[in-house]
């Protein structure tokens, strides 16, 4: 076996930022990718359908890697609601194939899942929190927890909720928050659902730290502190120094969204920092850590992933 981390999901936020991150730690690097060819600069770059079992099976045997991160999933939560069948393949049966596979060749096994396989009644969820997921989406997240759960002894399971940069042209939430504030548009936020973010960076360079120390589990790997999604908008335009006037609170019940969402998915994160030995970042931390990452030119990094 390589000391390889393969990464599926590679175009997307979270692959993305953890392919380069990885890089950064000195890590050899598998980038998969489906709909989206990638060139990551000394590093492998593979487009493949990993819904396929064979597909699957093939590369990570070809690659034989210490690690698979999982980050490829359907995320679009109306979409996914439209579409349970396809989601329950792209969600639950490629896990189950990668799964499969990450055993047969003793691979350690990454599975990024969300904070929304709670149903928002209650927050500060620990990992010992029942999960009652509200939608498609959510239940195919969960289900996949359980899919890694059941193929696997040391699999290691993190449920989040982040923000960042993007490889492509998609907007993570506080990408379109600035866009539509450094425009001067009116920017609704939420102030009735809360959640506890943390910048994709943050959570990539933890993940990492977990894995050189072995851990498996479920772990709740977020911010530190919860806050609204009005809130979130109103700390983002004061760290960029940008109009706050522009954020406005508003109801999430006005909005005609297809698929239920939870109200307060906050996470406690009291058992990754006890064990990584550090607080997780508070919003404002990681919004700063945003800010300084376009000013340092990392989105020069990130864009030259886009197209082989």
């Amino acid at each position: 076996m390589s000391n390889t981390i393969l990464v599926t999901g590679a175009s997307g936020l979270l692959g993305a930022n953890f392919v380069l991150t990885a890089k950064q730690r000195s890590s050899a690097v598998v980038a998969l990718s489906y709909h989206h060819s990638l060139t990551v600069a000394g590093s492998k770059a593979v487009q493949a359908d990993l819904t396929d079992r064979r597909t699957s099976k093939e590369i990570v045997l070809s690659f034989r890697p210490s690690w698979i991160v999982h980050c490829a999933a359907l995320t679009n939560v109306d979409w996914c609601e439209a579409h349970p069948g396809q989601t329950s393949q792209g969600n639950v049966e490629m896990t189950r194939n990668l799964a499969v596979v990450a055993r047969e060749v003793d691979a350690g096994f990454v599975y990024i899942s969300t904070d929304s396989v709670f149903d928002g009644q209650i927050g500060n969820y620990s990992e010992e929190s029942t999960p009652a997921p509200l939608n498609v989406y959510a239940r195919s997240k969960l289900e996949g927890e359980k899919v890694v759960q059941n193929e696997l002894d040391s699999g290691l399971i993190i449920r989040t909720n982040i923000y960042g940069w993007n490889a492509l042209e998609k907007m993570s939430l506080a990408e379109w928050i600035l866009h539509r504030l450094e425009a001067g548009q009116i920017v609704p936020g939420f102030r009735d659902v809360v959640f506890t973010p943390i910048v994709v960076n943050d959570l990539c360079e933890i993940v990492l730290d977990m894995m050189e120390m072995g851990l498996k589990g479920i772990y709740h790997v977020a911010g530190s502190q919860v806050c609204s999604k009005y809130e979130f908008a109103l700390g983002l335009a004061e760290v960029f120094g940008l109009n706050t006037q522009l954020v406005q609170a508003v109801s999430v019940s006005g909005y005609p969204f297809i698929a239920p969402r939870p109200r307060n998915t906050s996470l406690l994160t009291s058992k990754v920092s006890r064990v990584v030995g550090r607080p997780m970042p508070d919003v404002r931390s990681g919004l700063r850590c945003f800010r300084t990452l376009r000013a340092n030119g990392y989105l020069t990094e990130l864009e030259a992933m886009r197209g082989a």
